[in-house]
């Protein structure tokens, strides 16, 4: 079961970077057709960048949250989750939101996060993270499968 970092939500709708996009909307296609779980973080994260960067209006953010929302289960953080991400923070120098959500999605039983912002490839316990913008697309393929 894989989760997305909001970079790949926000791609998704962002066509500045056509290859980017292009990725992101197949990876976003699978997510929701096997209904893995999104984290609320990462909603919350797309709501705020994407009205900021003017990408997209409040209302046209809001109701991408809410298709999201009523596709996929949702996870939210709870306190061992925190405390598990301060935790990473301090011994792996991960930034704290970043380890919540790699704590919250490994929770859910994800093993796989697609991420642009992590490096590629490494393992934080029982999640590994890829950069699906650097993978061949028929390593992505089988993926997301």
């Amino acid at each position: 079961m894989f989760a997305n970092d909001t970079n790949i939500l926000i791609y998704a709708i962002d066509i500045s970077n056509p290859e980017k996009h292009d990725i992101a909307r197949k990876v976003m296609r699978a997510h929701t057709q096997l209904r893995h779980p999104i984290a609320l973080q990462s909603l919350q994260e797309f709501y705020f960048a994407t009205t900021r960067k003017s990408l997209l209006s409040k209302q046209q953010a809001a109701t991408i949250v809410r298709d999201a929302s009523d596709a996929a289960p949702i996870l939210s953080a709870e306190s061992p989750d925190l405390l598990q991400a301060m935790r990473l923070n301090e011994e792996q120098s991960i930034p704290v939101f970043d380890a919540l959500l790699l704590c919250t999605v490994a929770r859910a039983g994800c093993t796989l996060l697609f991420s642009e912002d992590f490096q590629n490839g490494r393992a934080y316990g029982s999640i590994t993270v890829r950069n699906p913008f650097t993978m061949p697309d028929s390593e992505l393929a089988a993926l997301l499968t």
